[in-house]
């Protein structure tokens, strides 16, 4: 009887939703009273009616296309439908969607038998058709405006006012400005008759606020060693990993520190990373909290962190299994992870997977084709604050190269490119010949450095692996333009650089786009003048790869310079002063003791000609200079324009025959010209330079230079030319003697060394660099730097570490079209006797030349 009347009761109620149900369906039907129609149309919900739509027309929203609207409605003229019926609800629905309408109704237009006309009745959201900004400066309205990312006919919705207050706060709050309101005023645009409307952004910045204190709770256990001299406590541990919002970043070290809202998770994920490679491996911040406090007045942030760190875990046992190419004592070592060491799953991810230096695991066995090798590390046992590890060794069987292909390179021509690639196909794969590939391709310079990548495509069931190098081509060709001082006179020079030539193709007028190119040949053309009385010329080609099979490089230069005293009263000059040159040298690539290493050798020739030169070494005569050379040097910098890690060493010699000590002449009796008519000398020159990278992009640089002048016959002594001077840009200028000039900023050009030059220098330098932007168009890197150095007119004065120092600070772009421009101040510390203003603040400049 219960159950009976339940189903009775459920029956009437269901029969009441149902009822209510079509009342719902129809709140937006509006029954219309036309002129034409005598009486109401009665609605009976329990028996609707059927109707054929004969017509359909839009009321509002005369801007939008009507039949559109009608289309998206779902209605069509013709359809038969019910009334009343959630086919209307259904059209309704489908308009609000559109999210372009705060008002949509349904109307009866009129009822003509079994027909009906319906109207349905929109009213538009407001469209933007302008906003502005106040309170703010332009150039922070400009800002803002890219990020909020509205334009005029834009709907205005309140979810895209919440929208761009966000953004706006977000801005605001980055710049440190925490204490901010954004109100927004809407107004109707009364120059349309559209419903369109004003948006205004009023903002109160308020006053910058900035962190005041970083509050960290329950961190008790981490510790760091500051260069050996004192520790830091776990609390100053946990902030220094906090990079992103306190903003301790070496070039910022001026500036306050300020909350970034953004980056905020980064610091906290970076904080329980260095837990982790402590060995709290469950450490975890259990709650964070960033608050404004007044404190004398201002305001200021509190960002608190309640740290839980948990037990400290340790490495006990490492077994392995699966391997059979290497022992387990082998692998063991290379883990370098002894017994008892802290619980550092970062640091077994790097010496399983990727080291920089090449010495993880992964490395060992891909270097020697293994390229489907894998290893997983399983926790099998953690007893109190031990964990033992278990290596799972999959080996794979060895992968040889398929196919190496190159994408990208529009300009330079596959045959340049592949002579450089360390992996040919039916090779074994290796990791390292693929990175050193990477390395060879960014020393051509042709490419952006940053983005030449291997695509790595394996087959694991062929045995096989196939690589493209994908490369950017930039511009190559360069274009010199520098301005120096010597010799009491401006010298300008202009140069061009073709760096990626092909001579082959100069007959071939199809080739000329404008120039040929795309062999990686050299080509460099240069001129030097003061305007009236002196001149330079000089011309060089390089072929890196002679023949074509053997990195052999066939380097070839032809120079002359000119002076004379400006003055022509009878067609030829009263003195002057020539300089014929030339020279040809070839190079190699070595492979012992490893392949950085190089060797070239070449001769040289230069002619001195003079006639009533007084200020030369003798009047009237020539002079001949025959020298072989040879350098031997070793180059493993990653890039060329920015290295961040590697070295660079060479060791050069530079002599002529003795002839002194060959024709028996008695040198204490001959003249000047007849004493230099062919010169004799040796010169050595030795360079270093190691680059090491910090952290992120930032790189330590320490070089150091040092040169020698020696002579056969005490009787001649030194030679006047190839002489060395220190001090000031580097630039030569005016120079016509074979001298060297060698950079050393805080101090003028030259003033380091005797009048007369120097037979022996040295030169130290230490710099911190970090790039601005390494765009391949516009490469840009700032740096600080300390130097040290002197020369001395003999051997016998030299003393190595009596130098005149100086520090500053520089910046350096490099433009394709005109390479390496710099420009660096300098503060010689040191006095230089007779010459007060020699040293002190010094500004230096460069176009195309190393000051470093």
């Amino acid at each position: 009887m219960n159950a009976f009347k339940f189903t009775h009761w459920l029956m009437k109620a269901s029969k009441s939703l149902i009822i209510l149900f079509f009342c719902l369906s129809i709140t937006s039907f509006v029954v219309a009273q036309e002129d034409s129609i005598n009486n109401s149309i009665e609605l009976d919900y329990y028996s609707p009616k059927e109707y054929e739509i004969g017509n359909i027309k839009i009321s509002g929203a005369d801007h939008l296309d009507h039949p559109s609207i009608i289309l998206l409605s779902g209605l069509t003229v013709g359809e038969k439908i019910f009334i009343p019926s959630d086919k209307i609800t259904t059209a309704i629905d489908k308009l609000w969607k559109q999210g372009i309408f705060d008002n949509v109704e349904v109307k009866i237009d009129k009822i003509v038998g079994r027909t009906i006309n319906l109207n349905i009745v929109l009213r538009t959201k407001p469209r933007l058709s302008s906003f502005k900004f106040e309170g703010i400066k332009r150039s922070e309205a400009d800002k803002i405006r890219e990020e909020i990312k509205i334009m005029a006919g834009d709907v205005v919705t309140e979810n895209l006012k919440i929208n761009c207050e966000n953004t706006i706060m977000d801005y605001l709050k980055e710049k440190g400005y925490y204490d901010s309101e954004v109100n927004i005023v809407e107004n109707k645009d009364t120059n349309t008759t559209r419903n369109d409307v004003n948006l205004i952004f009023k903002i109160t910045k308020g006053e910058k606020i900035k962190i005041d204190k970083i509050v960290v709770l329950n961190s008790k256990s981490l510790s760091s060693k500051f260069l050996g001299i004192w520790d830091k406590t776990s609390e100053e541990v946990v902030k220094s990993q906090m990079s992103e919002i306190i903003e301790h970043k070496w070039w910022k070290i001026w500036k306050s520190s300020r909350f970034i809202e953004k980056d905020f998770q980064k610091d906290k994920e970076a904080i329980i990373e260095k837990y982790n490679e402590e060995g709290f491996r469950d450490a975890r911040i259990v709650s964070d909290s960033v608050y404004i406090v007044e404190k004398k007045g201002k305001k200021n942030l509190i960002v608190q962190l309640n740290i839980h760190e948990g037990p400290k875990f340790y490495f006990r046992n490492i077994t392995w299994v699966g391997n059979t190419k290497y022992t387990s004592e082998d692998l063991s070592k290379r883990l370098r992870i002894p017994k008892g060491s802290p619980y550092n799953k970062a640091l077994l991810d790097k010496n399983l997977n990727y080291d920089p230096t090449g010495t993880d695991i992964n490395a060992l066995y891909q270097d020697d084709g293994y390229l489907f090798f894998r290893i997983i590390p399983v926790e099998i046992n953690i007893q109190n604050d031990s964990i033992d590890i278990e290596m799972r060794v999959y080996e794979g069987k060895q992968a040889r190269i398929g196919k190496v292909a190159l994408s990208g390179n529009t300009r330079t021509n596959d045959h340049v490119i592949m002579r450089e690639l360390k992996t040919m196909p039916g090779q074994l794969y290796s990791r390292d010949a693929v990175y050193r590939s990477m390395r060879e391709l960014q020393q051509l310079k042709y490419f952006n450095q940053e983005k030449i990548m291997p695509d790595i495509q394996p087959d694991q069931e062929n045995g096989t692996v196939d690589i493209t190098y994908q490369v950017e081509e930039v511009s190559t060709d360069q274009f010199e333009l520098s301005g120096g001082w010597g010799g009491g006179m401006v010298i300008g020079t202009v140069g061009v650089s073709f760096n990626n030539f092909s001579a082959r193709n100069i007959f071939n007028k199809d080739a000329w786009k404008p120039l040929p190119s795309g062999d990686g040949q050299q080509l460099a053309l240069r001129a030097q003048t003061n305007g009236t009385y002196y001149y330079s010329l000089s011309a060089s080609f390089t072929e890196p790869w002679l023949g074509g099979k053997k990195p052999n490089a066939l380097s070839t230069s032809i120079y002359y310079s000119y002076q004379d005293d400006g003055y022509w009263n009878t067609g030829k000059p009263n003195y002057y002063l020539s300089i014929l040159g030339a020279s040809v040298s070839l190079g190699k690539r070595l492979k012992w003791p490893d392949d950085y290493f190089t060797f070239s050798q070449g001769i040289a020739y230069q002619q001195y000609s003079v006639k009533n030169y007084t200020s030369f070494i003798f009047s009237n005569g020539k002079s001949n200079n025959i020298n072989y050379n040879f350098t031997i040097g070793r180059n493993s910098i990653d890039q060329p324009i920015y290295p961040r890690v590697g070295s660079e060493i060479s060791a050069s010699t530079q002599l002529t025959l003795p002839y002194s000590l060959l024709n028996n002449k008695d040198y204490s009796k001959i003249s000047a010209a007849e004493k230099y008519k062919w010169l004799e000398y040796y010169k050595v020159n030795v360079k270093a330079g190691w680059y090491f990278n910090l952290v992120d992009d930032l790189v330590l640089s320490t070089r150091a230079r040092f040169g020698f002048l020696g002579q056969y016959n005490s009787k001649v002594g030194y030679s006047p030319f190839e002489r060395f001077y220190v001090g000031g840009d580097g630039l030569s200028g005016w120079a016509l003697d074979g001298r060297e000039v060698v950079a050393l900023r805080g101090y003028t050009t030259a003033a380091l060394s005797p009048t007369n030059g120097a037979t022996v220098f040295d030169k130290f330098t230490i710099d911190m660099r970090y790039p601005i932007s390494l765009n391949p168009n516009a490469s840009i890197y700032v740096l600080g730097f300390f130097e040290g150095g002197n020369s001395w007119s003999n051997f016998e004065g030299f003393a190595p570490f009596k130098m005149y120092r100086s520090a500053g600070v520089g910046l350096r772009l490099f433009m394709p079209m005109f390479g390496m421009i710099g420009i660096d101040w300098g503060y010689g510390f040191d006095k230089i006797n007779g010459s007060p203003t020699a040293g002190g603040s010094q500004i230096h400049f460069s176009i195309n030349q190393s000051i470093d």
